[in-house]
């Protein structure tokens, strides 16, 4: 996480806890919502093909908002393909990396 990100974090976690008067009342928001901001920047989230769209020959999940299905497929030639062909045009509206496996401790 970048320092700038990291700091409109904790600016925001402030502002926020900075509602209550009760330390520990301030303490469990601003610490809360810096752990729950944390957590979302290092958990995928979907992505609009309009505003990204994946690398060349990038494995993601792809979802169809008009059907409400989901394709494990990847990016390759300006096109989502799944493992049958390719998907159909505009079939795609959103997409997310695919998060690796977590590696036992």
């Amino acid at each position: 996480m970048t320092m700038k990100r990291e700091e409109q974090i904790k600016e925001a976690a402030r502002q926020r806890a900075d509602q209550y008067d009760h330390p520990s009342k301030w303490s469990d928001t601003y610490y809360g919502f810096i752990d729950g901001a944390k957590w979302a920047d290092s958990h995928p989230q979907w992505i609009p093909v309009e505003e990204k769209l994946p690398e060349e020959n990038e494995e993601v999940l792809a979802y169809n908002s008009l059907y409400n299905e989901k394709y494990l497929c990847v990016y390759h030639n300006g096109k989502f393909e799944d493992y049958l062909g390719e998907l159909g045009k505009g079939a795609v509206s959103h997409w997310m990396p695919i998060v690796p496996p977590r590696k036992e401790e």
